[in-house]
Formats: C-alpha cells, sequence, structure tokens
C-alpha cells in the first residue's frame, strides 16, 4: 500500500477505535495530516473504500475500517505496545498470588485478562497432547467403594469414586497408592494400557484402569477446562447494544465443549492468533474478533488465554496485555509444577 494511504489507514483504525464515530476528512486533517487538504484526504478514503479497506455505513457519513482494514492494520500498521507500568504491576501482583489447583488458577488469569483487556476473556488450561501421571492418592469411602484422586502434569486434578473388587482399609490403600505411583509417575495413557495387561484382576487392575480411562477422555478434549469471564465488557460497547448480537456471543461462551474445541482450531500451531470478524469460521462470532495466545511451564503443556469483543478493539494494547499475562501465568505454573 502507498505510504500515505497506509497513513491515512492507520489514523481511521485509531480515531474509529477511540471513538466509535465514523471518520471524516475534516478530522484527518485537524489531527493527523495538516498539510494535506480536505479533497486529497476524501480521495484517499474513497481509494480505500473502493479497495475494501473502509466502509461508508451512510453515503454522508465519515468512513470506518472493514475486516479487511483491520487486517491490514494488524499486519502491517500496528506499533508494539510499551506496557503501562501499573497495568505490568497489576498482572505480576494478581497471577503471582494464583492458586495452584488447576479451576481456581484458570478462574483468576480469566478474571486478570478481562480486567486488563476490557473485553470479555476465554482462558484454558494448559494440557499436552499426553495427560501424564504428576501423583495420585486414594481415599477409602465405604468397604469396597475409594475416592481416586489424579493429578496430572500441569496440575490437571480429576477425582472419581471407584468401586473395588475387594474392600480394603485406608492404610493399604496408602501403600498401594504409593506402590502405583513409584511406577506410573511420569506416565501416559499408552505406558498405563502395558502395565495394566501385566495385572491379574484386583484393585491395582481396576485402578489402573480407571486411572487410563481419565488421561484418554482428558487427551480427547471431552474434560477440557474452559473458563470466561467479563462479559460485563460487552455491555459497555455499543457494537454490543442489541440483544440479539450479544446473545449469540453468550451462546458461545455458555458452550463450555464447543468453545475448547473453537479455540483449539483458532489457535492452531501458533502462539497468537487474531481472528477479524468475518475471518471467523462461527457465525455467531462473525461481528468479533477473537484475539489468542498460549501460555504453559513448557512446551508439551500448553493452554489458551484471549479475548471476544467487538472488531473495534486496540489491538495493540490487547496483544501487549495478552503477552503480558500469558508470561506471567507461564511464570506462576512453571513454579507451581516444580
Amino acid at each position: 500500500m502507498e505510504p500515505r494511504k497506509s497513513a491515512i489507514l492507520k489514523a481511521v483504525v485509531h480515531e474509529f477505535t477511540e471513538s466509535a464515530i465514523p471518520v471524516g476528512s475534516q478530522a484527518l486533517v485537524s489531527r493527523y495530516f495538516l498539510n494535506v487538504s480536505s479533497a486529497t484526504v476524501r480521495n484517499e478514503l474513497s481509494n480505500l473504500g473502493d479497495l475494501g479497506y473502509l466502509i461508508q455505513p451512510h453515503t454522508s457519513s465519515g468512513r470506518i475500517p472493514s475486516d479487511l482494514g483491520y487486517r491490514y492494520f494488524v499486519d502491517f500498521l500496528m506499533d508494539s505496545e510499551t506496557l503501562n507500568p501499573k497495568v505490568g504491576d497489576y498482572i505480576s501482583e494478581q497471577i503471582r498470588s494464583a492458586p495452584a489447583e488447576a479451576q481456581a488458577f484458570v478462574e483468576k488469569v480469566a478474571m486478570v485478562v478481562a480486567t486488563v483487556t476490557q473485553n470479555a476473556s476465554v482462558v484454558t488450561a494448559p494440557h499436552g497432547p499426553r495427560g501424564r501421571v504428576k501423583h495420585l492418592d486414594l481415599v477409602s469411602l465405604e468397604p469396597q467403594a475409594v475416592l481416586l484422586i489424579l493429578l496430572m502434569e500441569g496440575n490437571i486434578l480429576r477425582q472419581q469414586v471407584l468401586e473395588l473388587s475387594v474392600g480394603m482399609e485406608q492404610d493399604s490403600l496408602s501403600k498401594l497408592a504409593a506402590r502405583i505411583l513409584s511406577y506410573l509417575a511420569g506416565q501416559d495413557r499408552e505406558a498405563i494400557a502395558q502395565r495394566t495387561e501385566t495385572l491379574p484382576s484386583g484393585p491395582e487392575h481396576d485402578i489402573l484402569q480407571r486411572i487410563h480411562d481419565l488421561l484418554d477422555q482428558f487427551e480427547q478434549g471431552a474434560e477440557t477446562l474452559v473458563v470466561h469471564d467479563g462479559v460485563r465488557n460487552l455491555l459497555k460497547q455499543p457494537e454490543f447494544s442489541d440483544a440479539n448480537r450479544l446473545q449469540e456471543v453468550l451462546e458461545i461462551l455458555e458452550e463450555s465443549r464447543h468453545l475448547s474445541g473453537l479455540l483449539r482450531n483458532l489457535i492452531g500451531e501458533s502462539d497468537l492468533q487474531v481472528v477479524i470478524g468475518s475471518e471467523n469460521g462461527t457465525e455467531q462470532l462473525r461481528s468479533c474478533t477473537v484475539a489468542l495466545t498460549t501460555y504453559g511451564p513448557s512446551g508439551r503443556l500448553k493452554g489458551t488465554l484471549g479475548v471476544v469483543g467487538p472488531t473495534r478493539m486496540q489491538y495493540a494494547q490487547i496483544v501487549g496485555r495478552l503477552g503480558a499475562v500469558a508470561r506471567a501465568a507461564s511464570e506462576r505454573m512453571a513454579e507451581i509444577s516444580a
């Protein structure tokens, strides 16, 4: 794109992002292009409209960026933004105090993302292609009923009650849990399946089979933990004054299992993804931008955090703050996992 067209498009994005009001040539000349005539700016605005980067909502109104205009801005014109020290301190303090338990940790991260971006946040718990055993406990409930407490790498916690073929006292269960952990720590589903095949029927076989099933469910994404926060922030945006439009987005956010798969597809193998308006494959999000990044204590364990908001958002600020939260969350999880 020619330099002047790029400068005008960048100015329109900045102005419209701040005001939510279509931008006219007079505003651009008075604030950005003092040495350029209004006629020249109007002509460039018209050209940018013909190219598909700007839209004129009404014949006599100013211009607003199209999805294509936002995409060009994000890919080529967006300046990196220095994180405000107060915001950086807030992120560090909040994430540093995040609990170790997976659900509470993800909820804390989602709250921080929503607060610093003023959009709706979405966060998934870190998980890898394979679930691996970190710790387990067995708690006696009734003569043959046992509570299996399984902690996977990434501090993903699962609890399930199972019936053993014979009753066992708590002391015996604790010793059995320690023995199983001695050979299962760090092992994945396939290793557990091989071990299970060598065991005769009995409590140890039953427990290993249940651990295998829990890891299998985790890997299939059936229980991927997704938390969202900050829906109230959407209510402040004029784009969501239409109740039907807001309801469409809420339906997506509330469907945790569908949302989990959607986020995995959007982020793919990248560490940062900004999906704008019509680029979204999901109809309910066609008027939204979804900005996502990844976090986690290692390359093997990876979660997703991001925002859902209108296409009119502070892209540089959002990307910078998501990155800051992701780094803090990764560091906190590394501490927890140590």
